[in-house]
Order: C-alpha cells, then sequence, then structure tokens
C-alpha cells in the first residue's frame, strides 16, 4: 500500500515537474509583460541576454544594408558612399539602439522602434494590445509573434525569441523584425 501511494506521489511530482518544464516560457512572457507595463526594469532586465540581443540586430542591420547596398549599383556614387556608412555605423547604431526601454516597449505593443507611439485613443496612437502567437522550435527555443489586431491575420509582426537557460529559465535573446519587403 504504502508503496503505491510513494509511486503515485512520483508520478504526481513528475508530471507538475514536466507541465512547469513545459510551460515556463509563457510564464516567462508573462513576467516580462508585467514588467513592461509596470516600467520595472530590474525585472524585465532578468530575461533579457542583451549580448545576444544586440549581435542578432548587427546580423539582421547588417544583411538589410548590404541588400540595398547590392541593389544600388546603378546608384550615384553618394548613395553608393551613403550605404558603405552605414554599413560601417552598424554596430554604433545598435548599441544605442538596443536599450531596456525600446526593448521593453516592444514588448508592450509589439513594435520595435526608438520613439513611443503618442498619444492615446484620441491622439490616434495604439490602444489595443499585441495579438501574440506562440511557436515552439524545439525544446530550448520559443518565438512569440506579436502582431497589431487591427491590422489583420496578414500583418507583418515582430518575432521574439527565447531560449532556454537551466531547467525552466528563460532569457530573450532575438527581436526578428518584420520583412521590410
Amino acid at each position: 500500500m504504502k508503496t503505491k501511494a510513494l509511486l503515485f506521489v512520483i508520478v504526481l511530482a513528475a508530471a507538475g515537474a514536466g507541465g512547469y518544464w513545459y510551460y515556463s516560457p509563457h510564464l516567462a512572457m508573462q513576467s516580462m509583460q508585467k514588467a513592461a507595463k509596470a516600467n520595472d526594469a530590474e525585472t524585465f532586465n532578468e530575461h533579457v541576454d542583451y549580448p545576444k540581443l544586440r549581435e542578432s540586430f548587427k546580423g539582421q542591420m547588417s544583411a538589410l544594408l548590404a541588400e540595398q547596398l547590392g541593389q544600388s549599383t546603378g546608384a550615384s556614387g553618394a548613395e553608393s558612399l551613403g550605404a558603405m556608412l552605414g554599413l560601417a555605423m552598424v554596430n554604433q547604431f545598435v548599441d544605442a539602439f538596443v536599450r531596456p526601454e525600446v526593448v521593453m516597449r516592444a514588448m508592450q505593443n509589439g513594435e520595435f522602434s526608438p520613439e513611443a507611439s503618442e498619444g492615446g485613443a484620441e491622439g490616434g496612437g495604439k490602444t489595443k494590445e499585441p495579438e501574440w502567437t506562440v511557436e515552439r522550435q524545439g525544446a530550448n527555443k520559443v518565438i512569440a509573434y506579436g502582431r497589431d489586431p487591427d491590422e489583420g491575420p496578414d500583418a507583418k509582426a515582430v518575432g521574439i525569441v527565447f531560449e532556454r537557460y537551466g531547467f525552466t529559465e528563460w532569457k530573450l535573446t532575438e527581436v526578428r523584425l518584420p520583412d521590410m519587403k
């Protein structure tokens, strides 16, 4: 009788630990959203790996500028020089752009922009929270896509990538900008 009770407790504990492990990225996202709404940078920053996030942006920005530089082969010398200077300044731009308040704003409204949207309902700013869809990519990576609910299902969405650090700790490591084409 005691063996069955012990086995039941072990199975129940394993199921609870497995459930917590599976839903831990959702709990991390909720914690980040609450911290962003409360402007609690300390709690928010516990869930962000800023060095990885900056490297992700540097790669995306470099690729975007290189693509534009490749498209401007018939452009004037001034345009080509401007694109090459932009490519050289990506690191400084990303370091200045990827700050806690900007990343928190992306979590609040699903947009990654350096400035807060102006106004409320009267000012034409965003009034609704983004709709988030979550996609699991293996056991150690989760991507949450945020899009404006008013823009429809085909709207461009920002992808926020979380990676597992330990058993149930998740950190934001990448923000995937929507396709700008």
